[in-house]
C-alpha cells in the first residue's frame, strides 16, 4: 500500500503541481492556495512539491498504513479532544 493513495485533497497538489509546471512562481501559487482557503507560504509548496512524489517511492507494509489510519480516526472521534475551530 501506498501512502500517497491516501493524502485526502490530492486534488489540491495536482492543481499546486498544474501551475507550478506552467512556471508559476511559488508565492503566486502559495497565494492562490490562500484565497482557496489553505493559509500557504512559498517553502510550504516548495517542500510538498519536492517531497509529494517521494511518498509513491517507497512501499509500506498494509498493517503501518492502517495504524496511521485508524489513528488519524481515534483523533477524530475523540469528544474529549478540544476544537481548534472552537479558539
Amino acid at each position: 500500500m501506498y501512502l500517497k493513495e491516501h493524502i485526502v485533497r490530492v486534488e489540491n497538489i495536482k492543481t499546486m503541481q498544474t501551475l507550478n509546471a506552467a512556471g508559476i512562481d511559488h508565492k503566486v501559487i502559495a497565494m492562490f492556495m490562500s484565497c482557496e482557503g489553505i493559509p500557504m507560504q512559498s517553502p510550504d509548496i516548495c517542500a510538498i512539491l519536492n517531497n509529494y512524489d517521494t511518498l509513491g517511492s517507497k512501499r509500506l507494509p498494509s498493517k503501518k498504513v492502517k495504524a496511521l489510519i485508524d489513528a488519524k480516526q481515534l483523533g477524530e472521534d475523540d469528544e474529549s479532544l478540544p476544537c481548534p475551530a472552537s479558539y
